[in-house]
């Protein structure tokens, strides 16, 4: 037999009756999506081997004979290696059967002494919404869940309050006098096979069955909940109901421990901007030093610091989850733990913008020394372009990043950072007794990362622009793609109370697409999801807080102050969310953040031992 969800038994009448004997087979229908595809494998012509997982090889003993349908022969079909067989036909030896639909097949096997009669029992799953719509396994998918836990009440009625979940309804034939027949199991795979979460025995109700459906008899489950992580799967109030499941995975019935269907899991079935499957997000994460060669700012060690970050993506990821969200595979995720950089950027007219009024500029790299003569009127972008000139008769190179204007400023600053041949940032200093600037009104600043008292962080008068540390840190490690989200983790901010910053991709902003996080912030990851929530306002540009102007929800990922490490904290995503993030950095964007990342085909066998 294939390694698959199919079960067989066999059961033969007795045979000293005057009835030929009859085998029993029992399959289940192959309604889902095993080779990811989009159709499902049982209405495939061409069965190529992952769509195969769930067919059940004929036996020797039953090849070499036509096989005459009796009746029901749309339930079932027979599958060689040139792909679906006819009926009325004599079967080769390598040949499989396949369940369509719930329903029996009776057929007659020709070709002996006396013919043999085989019953093919095709046995049903389907998965259902909490409004009672069916979920296509193979065209559509399961979410997950975006909601708190709520107090259930019965199978019967499950809660609209919780959108997301699914019931599970099988439809078996009654051999078994109302009692069900069988050990039924569910289990959580993640994006590459591997096991999540289980309920090794699965508690059913039984259910009426639609009437084309007769000699069958129906149970149900429980809406089921599929959440993030042990805080929501552990809740009293859904403990019994919930699964941990991961986007790009799949949700696994199992019967008798060989698998009966599965459907994957992906991002709402339902949004204003249609039906959201799975998207991947760039993510370049880095974990700075608290001085060259000194301790990273988590884990303790360059190794615990991998570790450490590892942990905090794969956390966001969940998080991010529920609106089809990730960040590609795990095992891709290249971490950096860096050293703070040199003072390699130059600020001119940081911060308010003001033109020169005439002076020299001097500055020393190493053992090169750098000097302009700026004039009255001239604005910074014109000095800046004249540093540039200056680094490159020197031999060096030069990049001019401008900056936004920030509120009080005239006009924008502008950065320039200099560079060595190999484009590595270089150490920029002033020449000893020499001013760095002569100019009465052109302020000029060289910018440096001195994260001993905090990194410098951003106040509503600068927002836009960043403070000159923060600038000097990005933009050392910028690798020039607008599409990619950088994510830095230093030990600490200046002052009190800040765990997270970001720059959103927006027109006005100097940083874009970025993300600053305090190392208390990696810490405090369970009850105030630091990252995912920074992220949201890159993903999402937005740029405030939805409690800042409408009703305070401390249970949305979003909100500005909610801290809670309950399943009733701040680890939720709307739909309104959702579409936002596709509209704001889907495919479609400006600039898109996000890229379709289509399934793969899932190794699926036997269930894992619990």
């Amino acid at each position: 037999m294939a390694a698959g969800a199919t079960v067989v038994q066999i059961a033969r009448a007795d045979s000293s009756s005057d009835a030929s004997s009859v085998d029993r087979i029992e399959l289940w229908a192959d309604r889902d999506d095993d080779d990811a595809d989009g159709r499902p494998d049982g209405q495939q012509s061409d069965l190529g081997p992952m769509a195969r997982t769930d067919l059940v090889a004929i036996e020797p003993r039953w090849t070499g004979l036509r096989w005459r349908v009796l009746s029901g022969g749309e339930h079932a079909r027979i599958v060689t290696d040139a792909g679906p067989w006819a009926w009325d036909r004599i079967v080769p030896r390598r040949a499989w059967l396949q369940g369509i639909s719930p329903g029996r097949t009776e057929v007659s096997l020709e070709g002996r002494a006396r013919a043999l009669r085989l019953r093919l029992d095709v046995l049903g799953v389907e998965w259902r919404t909490s409004t009672g719509d069916e979920v296509d396994p193979a065209r559509s998918h399961v979410a997950l869940t975006r909601t708190p836990p709520l107090r259930f009440v019965a199978a019967s009625a499950p809660s609209s309050d919780d959108p997301d979940a699914v019931r599970i309804v099988l439809a078996l034939f009654d051999d078994s006098n109302g009692t069900l027949p069988r050990s039924v199991s569910l289990e959580s795979l993640g994006p590459l096979g591997t096991p999540l979460d289980a309920f090794p025995s699965l508690s059913l109700s039984p259910e009426p069955c639609a009437p084309n459906r007769p000699g069958m008899r129906c149970w149900t489950t429980a809406p089921l909940r599929l959440v993030v992580d042990r805080v929501d799967r552990e809740h009293p109030l859904a403990a019994d109901r919930s699964l941990i499941a991961r986007v790009g995975g799949a949700v696994v019935l199992r019967s008798e421990g060989r698998k009966a269907q599965m459907v994957r899991v992906l991002g709402p079935r339902e949004s204003e901007v249609g039906p959201i499957d799975r998207y991947r997000a760039k993510l370049r994460p880095f974990v700075v030093r608290l001085a060259p060669g000194g301790s990273p700012a988590i884990g303790g060690s360059e190794g615990g610091a991998v570790v450490a970050m590892r942990a905090e993506l794969a956390s966001a990821a969940a998080i991010w989850g529920q609106c089809g969200v990730t960040f590609g595979d795990e095992r891709a995720w290249s971490i950096r733990v860096v050293d703070p950089p040199p003072s390699h950027l130059i600020a001119i007219g940081d911060d308010l913008g003001i033109p020169a009024s005439g002076g020299v500029v001097t500055m020393r790299v190493g053992d090169k020394r750098l000097s302009l003569t700026t004039f009255a009127g001239e604005r910074v972008d014109r000095v800046a372009r004249q540093l540039v000139h200056a680094a490159e008769r020197a031999g060096l190179r030069a990049l001019v990043l401008p900056n936004a204007r920030i509120g009080p400023g005239l006009e924008s600053s502008v950065d320039v950072s200099i560079r060595d041949r190999d484009g590595l940032p270089m150490t920029v200093d002033v020449v000893p007794g020499v001013a760095l600037s002569t100019d009465p009104t052109l302020s000029v600043r060289i910018g440096s990362v001195d994260l001993a008292d905090g990194l410098d962080h951003f106040s509503d008068d600068n927002a836009v622009a960043g403070t000159l540390e923060e600038r000097t840190l990005v933009k050392a490690f910028d690798d020039g793609d607008p599409t990619t989200i950088e994510v830095f983790v230093v030990p600490l901010f200046s002052g009190n109370g800040r765990l997270g910053e970001s720059f959103i991709g927006s027109d006005l902003s100097s940083l874009r697409n970025v993300v600053l996080l305090d190392g208390a912030g990696v810490r405090a990851r369970a009850s105030s999801f630091t990252l995912p929530h920074e992220l949201g306002h890159v993903l999402m540009d937005l740029p405030g807080h939805p409690d800042d102007y409408v009703i305070d929800t401390p249970t949305s990922l979003m909100d500005s102050d909610a801290s809670d490490a309950s399943a009733f904290g701040p680890r939720r995503l709307s739909l309104e969310d959702c579409a936002r993030v596709i509209r704001q950095s889907g495919p479609g964007a400006r600039v898109p953040l996000l890229s379709a990342w289509p399934v793969e085909p899932l190794p699926i066998g036997k269930s894992a031992s619990r």
